[in-house]
């Protein structure tokens, strides 16, 4: 455990206004902005006071720092729990969950037992258990994980809005017109806005409750719904970028060459790092491509050619499991994108060292194994 003083003063205020996203869980902000609509009584993600307004990060370990672990991971989870919880410019006590302290760290300064597994652990321990266990933070993949009564967490944690990104917003707009067409005759521009408004915003409209009482969907049924939906367009959006980045790299790795073989790293090793790595990369890409195809835009253009309202039911009641767990595929290719681009740093990523290369391919393969996607014990594999 770690603290980090006031000299990280303006580093660490600028991180506790970051909105949280796939590598940032920013319980403070979100903790500080409920309390400001609902007073000092809302509840917490965390039961723990201090941990409650904490700030959670995946972290790629430096060198240095892998000889906190008995079994040290590529990814790591970091707390970061303020001092004062008003202000982060006081500073922060800092740990990972899953180091050789974590156990007594959180026994000695939050009173939280983390051994004896979900039977014998308390809760806070075993949520962050779970965000240790996925690759990603990201609000639509921490729902699917956290979101059940089990664990206690307000909703109100779980409210996204997709309004208010500009670029999100209108390729929702351009998406969805011709499907809310098919549903809601005579719907010119301004009704499609104000039906966008009132379903991709923080809480479901009027608009909205009309639009899927149309459909004949069951009330009990639009919440999950409509937060499926949010996440299979913002999985698009965010999706698209990384793709492009992830077929630049596997492009690369068809036309690497290393240099600097020897005893150690004989031609042979390496091309078997190398054969490893782009199976690897090429498994985890297809799955994802595999994924969307239940909800991406194509899914949607044969609704729309089909112009029949019950395909369009199906396609949104379907939508909750067909998103399930993409979330997580998409965000270890970002953890593989990351990782490569932090360790070839300054390299020619078309011949590169034969033991750099071998150390990279090695620790990129073994996220395949790290995290755990969907049920306690579904490790996130592919194939």
């Amino acid at each position: 455990m770690s603290i980090n003083k006031q000299r990280d003063a303006q580093q660490m205020e600028k991180l506790a206004a970051t909105p949280s996203n796939w590598r940032i869980l920013n319980l403070n902000r979100a903790t500080r902005m409920l309390r400001q609509v609902h007073g000092n009584n809302v509840g917490t993600f965390f039961r723990n006071k201090r941990l409650a307004t904490s700030i959670i990060i995946k972290h790629t370990l430096r060198d240095h720092e892998r000889g906190m672990f008995e079994d040290a991971p590529i990814v790591a989870t970091k707390v970061l729990v303020p001092l004062d919880e008003n202000s982060l410019a006081t500073g922060a006590v800092s740990f990972f969950v899953g180091e050789r302290a974590y156990p007594a760290i959180m026994r000695q300064s939050f009173g939280i037992n983390t051994l004896g597994g979900v039977s014998g652990a308390d809760k806070d321990a075993l949520i962050l258990a779970k965000l240790n266990e996925t690759p990603s933070l990201e609000l639509f993949l921490v729902r699917e994980i956290l979101g059940g009564d089990e664990f206690g967490i307000p909703k109100d944690y779980f409210q996204v809005s997709l309004i208010e990104d500009s670029a999100i917003k209108s390729y929702i707009t351009r998406e969805l017109t011709p499907l809310i067409r098919i549903a809601i005759e005579n719907a010119n521009s301004a009704k499609v806005n104000k039906f966008v408004d009132s379903i991709f915003g923080a809480e479901i409209g009027a608009q909205a409750a009309d639009f899927l009482q149309s459909l004949g969907l069951a009330q009990n049924r639009w919440g999950n719904v409509v937060f499926a939906w949010k996440a299979a367009l913002f999985y698009e959006t965010q999706f698209a970028n990384t793709q492009r980045r992830f077929e630049a790299m596997l492009e690369d790795l068809k036309t690497l060459k290393t240099y600097g073989h020897n005893e150690l790293y004989p031609r042979s090793f390496v091309e078997n790092h190398l054969g490893n790595l782009k199976a690897f990369a090429e498994r985890a890409f297809q799955q994802s491509l595999d994924s969307a195809l239940s909800f991406n835009s194509a899914r949607r253009a044969s609704i729309i050619e089909s112009g029949k309202i019950n395909e369009l039911k199906k396609y949104l009641e379907e939508l909750p499991e067909a998103v399930n767990g993409f979330g997580g595929f998409a965000a270890l290719i970002d953890h593989v994108l990351s990782y490569w681009t932090y360790r070839t740093r300054g390299l020619d990523h078309q011949r590169l060292p034969a033991e750099i290369f071998c150390t990279v391919a090695a620790d990129i393969c073994q996220m395949e194994s790290q995290f755990k996607l969907g049920g306690d014990d579904d490790l996130l594999k592919f194939g």
